[in-house]
């Protein structure tokens, strides 16, 4: 799936969040991969936890449930990471559609700072982590209120709206129609699988079946048949091959298959179709 963004003005938004609450905004693509940030760094102690094989899988892990429960939910989620931080996310949608998420972070609670300097102690210690490198981490991070972070998950889910009013990314859903029927044109007299065509678009088959559903009005297996049949048609129209030629042209291997697909979608038998362009 292809999503546009308007680079620049989705960075001058970031910036003005980032200034408004002083927390990090991320936009990441429906495949959970991070596409934009502000700032683009990483808090000092998210740095840390990122440099460590362990603690990174555990930040993954964290952003994957984020999604996940958005999806689901279709709703703004704020919840606590591993290492105890506040986030929040918040899903873009587009005709019902998750085409991403906006995402803020890397925040601690100030009413909850001994605590949490314990636990990020704890972590730092576990992982060796020198006393100097773990001050100068906790330093960069940023404080709040559960309050304060509340109203900052609020304007984010705002800024959801905005994004897709203004356009600022969205899929450019008729290439990728466009792009689909020119992929089973070329390709109408062969097996076209859902595997073939999540390796052409880079896309898992839940999306492929979901983007078929609300941009086609119909399966990806039914729009492959019909294309099928439209060929048919034309083929039945304008050459004098055999029915049964014309079946295997267009991917039927199964003549009697094609027979009673085509009348199911034209209403009417191949031959008699031919006999009435004819006339």
């Amino acid at each position: 799936m292809t999503l546009r963004l308007q680079v620049d003005e989705l960075r001058e938004l970031m910036h003005d969040f980032y200034v408004l609450t002083g927390i990090k905004m991320t936009f990441f693509d429906n495949e959970y991969q991070e596409i934009i940030s502000f700032p683009e760094e990483h808090c000092g102690f998210c740095r840390i936890m990122h440099s460590i094989p362990e603690t990174r899988a555990k930040c993954i892990k964290s952003n994957e449930y984020s999604f996940e429960t958005c999806k689901k939910s279709n709703q703004l989620l704020i919840y606590q990471c591993h290492a105890g931080l506040f986030e929040a996310t918040a899903p873009l949608l587009d005709e019902g559609i998750v085409i991403g998420y906006i995402m803020m972070g890397q925040v601690i609670d100030e009413k909850d700072n001994i605590s949490c300097l314990e636990k990020y102690y704890d972590i730092c210690k576990q992982y060796g982590i020198f006393s100097q490198e773990y001050n100068l981490a906790l330093n960069s991070v940023t404080s709040a209120s559960k309050e304060q972070v509340l109203a900052a998950a609020k304007i984010l889910e705002a800024c959801t709206l905005y994004v897709l009013f203004k356009q600022l990314i969205n899929i450019e859903k008729d290439r990728f129609i466009f792009q689909l029927n020119q992929y089973i044109d070329q390709h109408i007299n062969d097996d076209i699988s859902v595997q073939y065509l999540c390796e052409e678009f880079n896309i898992s088959r839940t999306k492929l079946y979901e983007l078929s559903s609300h941009y086609l009005g119909m399966g990806i297996g039914e729009h492959i048949r019909n294309k099928r049949v439209e060929r048919a048609k034309y083929l039945l129209q304008n050459t004098s091959y055999p029915i049964s030629d014309i079946a295997n042209m267009v991917g039927f291997q199964d003549y009697n298959y094609f027979c009673k697909v085509f009348k199911k979608v034209v209403e009417m038998s191949a031959k008699k179709y031919r006999s009435l362009q004819e006339r």
